[in-house]
């Protein structure tokens, strides 16, 4: 084994082996989201009212294929993105880069929980009984959605290490959101706040040194992939100032 490719495999035993000892960027204390999102809206509010018009417009014109494509994408995996990056990211292919983005999902998804149990706010399918799902039901609760933050989050840091195709990426992004509108298992209420908890959430991550340096990584062997030369800056740019960190909930 030559040095390059002995390195790389340090890389990338180094990466997986700090996923399992360290599995978090940021968590709930660095980021509440029920202070920066709007309150869930109400069964009878006007705004869930257009939602279910909207969902039972939706539900009358979606095709086999856009139900295919909903479901493959029920796996919230960065190999979902392999068609537009033009290259398998696979957790074969792409060790690096799929431990960070399985460190930032998971940090998400912990961070979003919070979010979902405050608000408690009930499935379209099981408040709306005309709405039809076609991907397989969840048993969270509905508002924001993870699926549409994970869309959001992965299309950020991809056009960050991609920046050639940023703007494919966004729109993978925001597709994958809106898929579970299309499916009937979100509001599109909660795709919108699902972007905006997501584009929240990698805005505080990015200031974290060790999300900085593994991203870096994470570039490095996606750039590679592509035949792409490594770009100057060693980092991801923050996206805002660091948020400050949440105060801890009243007791209730």
């Amino acid at each position: 084994m030559g040095r390059a490719a002995f390195a790389f495999v340090v890389l990338v035993l180094s990466l997986c082996g700090a996923h399992a000892a360290d599995p978090s960027y940021i968590g709930p204390a660095d980021i509440d989201l029920t202070t920066l999102l709007a309150p869930a809206p109400a069964p009878d509010s006007a705004i869930t009212r257009e939602d279910v018009r909207v969902l039972l417009d939706l539900q009358a014109v979606r095709t086999p294929e856009m139900v295919a494509m909903a479901n493959a994408d029920v796996p919230r995996t960065l190999s979902r993105f392999s068609e537009v990056t033009g290259t398998d990211l696979s957790p074969a292919r792409a060790p690096v880069a799929n431990a960070v983005f399985d460190k930032v999902g998971s940090d998400a998804a912990a961070i979003m929980a919070l979010a979902k149990n405050h608000w408690k706010r009930t499935r379209p399918y099981l408040a709306f009984p005309e709405v039809k799902v076609a991907v397989p039901p969840e048993a969270t609760f509905s508002y924001p959605s993870g699926h549409a933050a994970f869309g959001m989050e992965t299309a950020i840091l991809l056009a960050q290490m991609l920046p050639e195709k940023a703007e494919a990426l966004f729109a993978r992004g925001i597709q994958f959101g809106f898929e579970r509108a299309i499916a009937g298992v979100h509001y599109p209420s909660d795709v919108e706040a699902g972007r905006q908890a997501g584009i929240a959430i990698i805005a505080v991550m990015m200031n974290s040194p060790k999300f900085q340096t593994d991203f870096a990584a994470a570039r490095t062997e996606l750039r590679g992939l592509l035949g792409l030369p490594e770009l100057p800056q060693v980092a991801a740019p923050p996206l805002a100032p660091a948020l400050p960190a949440a105060s801890p909930a009243p007791a209730r």
